[in-house]
């Protein structure tokens, strides 16, 4: 009978021991609930970094070599200029350029005055009078030398005119040419153009004309 009595409380003692400890794990740690909210997580790119900026085009001056006496010489100095790896281009300019020596009688108010000195002159053998009524004056002539420019003054002279002699200027279309530098070219000389002598003499290095509306 005591046999009976230990056996049944061991076997209580074990039940209510495992209804405790091994049923109901004290420990358990319940799981994290789950969001259907969240949205899973994606790694993101990075961008590229943006490429270095290009290394700025150096600044470009003009400059302009002439005036050449005509189309020919401009083309045998812009084929030298090219020759040195420059790239002029043709410009031309109304210039007055001097063409001999300009005799006349000046100060003539009205046309009878200039008819007046024209009789004298046509009558001394100078044919070549003619009246510029605009200027109030009479031309007697345009030498290409100065000597003989200065004889006809005098012979003006000698009947009792005054006359003025003076360079005669005409208008012509002369050629320049006009090149884009960077800072690191040289500018040209008027010996780059390739010319000598005389006609080296006219040329000159000079800036480019501004164009209108620019700056």
């Amino acid at each position: 009978m005591r046999n009976l009595f230990l056996a049944l409380l061991v076997a209580n003692i074990v039940f209510l021991l495992w209804t405790r400890w091994v049923d109901h794990p004290r420990d358990a740690v319940p799981a994290a609930p789950t969001s259907a909210s969240v949205p899973p997580l994606e790694l993101s790119e990075v961008p590229a970094a943006p490429p270095p900026p290009a290394p700025p085009v150096p600044a470009a001056h003009c400059r302009s070599i002439g005036p050449f006496a005509d189309a020919a010489s401009a083309g045998s100095a812009a084929d030298t200029l090219r020759s040195h790896g420059l790239q002029p281009r043709t410009r031309n300019v109304e210039s007055s350029v001097p063409d001999g020596y300009w005799v006349y009688v000046e100060d003539l108010k009205d046309t009878a005055s200039r008819r007046k000195v024209i009789a004298a002159l046509n009558a001394a053998g100078m044919k070549d009078a003619a009246a510029m009524d605009e200027a109030e004056r009479v031309s007697v002539g345009v030498f290409s030398d100065q000597r003989h420019a200065v004889h006809r003054a005098e012979q003006v002279q000698e009947l009792g005119f005054k006359p003025t002699l003076s360079v005669h200027q005409r208008l012509t279309s002369m050629p320049w040419l006009d090149m884009d530098l960077k800072t690191s070219d040289q500018d040209p000389t008027p010996e780059s153009s390739g010319l000598s002598g005389k006609a080296l003499e006219a040329i000159r290095v000079i800036d480019c004309p501004v164009k209108a509306g620019v700056g």
